[in-house]
């Protein structure tokens, strides 16, 4: 378990093993979960915050010749294990979410890339979308894929005459040699 997770449930464990009964530290230890991995060293400052909460009340009393603390839960820890049960559907509606996201079917992009980034048949469907393929470059990068990869829009000499890439001529020379190499992947009469 997550640790900001268990530090959430470690305060309500510990009140619900107090609502049992008194109890010292030793014996909260034993009696708390033990896959929150409660320890000395984070049990004593969590009692004393509890304590100065007003949800925890502390007295001591010898014990074999020492003297031990016995922690009990109070009316405020009382409220706040009732205000923790009451969240629990709120919790169950987060942990339904998230589980909906991993049984729901993957989305459709994922057809369109591949592993490593290649495009899939999908691909050109993605290049067709839209307003003549300029979104192609964004669709497929929103599906993990390489814009590299996508034709080229509209815009892309306008942004090669901005210094985004190669200047001007060479950048015209360049999309074409590569449509020529059948890297582009974009459909002949698209």
């Amino acid at each position: 378990m997550d640790a900001q997770m268990k530090r959430g449930f470690l305060e309500a464990c510990v009140l619900a093993t107090l609502r049992r009964r008194e109890s010292y530290g030793y014996q909260i230890i034993k009696d708390v979960p033990a896959s929150l991995g409660l320890t000395e060293s984070s049990l004593y400052p969590l009692l004393k915050r509890l304590e100065g909460n007003g949800m925890v009340a502390e007295r001591s009393a010898e014990h074999n010749g020492r003297l031990r603390k016995y922690y009990r839960i109070t009316a405020a820890g009382q409220d706040r294990l009732r205000a923790f049960l009451a969240e629990q559907d709120e919790v169950r509606g987060l942990y339904r979410y998230v589980e909906e996201s991993i049984l729901a079917p993957e989305p459709a992009c994922d057809e369109a890339t591949d592993a490593a980034g290649a495009r899939t048949a999908a691909a050109p469907a993605l290049e067709t979308a839209g307003d003549g393929g300029s979104k192609a470059p964004s669709a497929l990068a929103a599906c993990g894929g390489s814009e590299e990869l996508a034709p080229p829009s509209a815009s892309a000499p306008a942004r090669a005459s901005r210094g985004a890439g190669p200047s001007g001529a060479s950048a015209r020379q360049s999309a074409a040699g590569t449509a020529r190499s059948g890297a582009m992947l974009r459909p002949q009469g698209a």
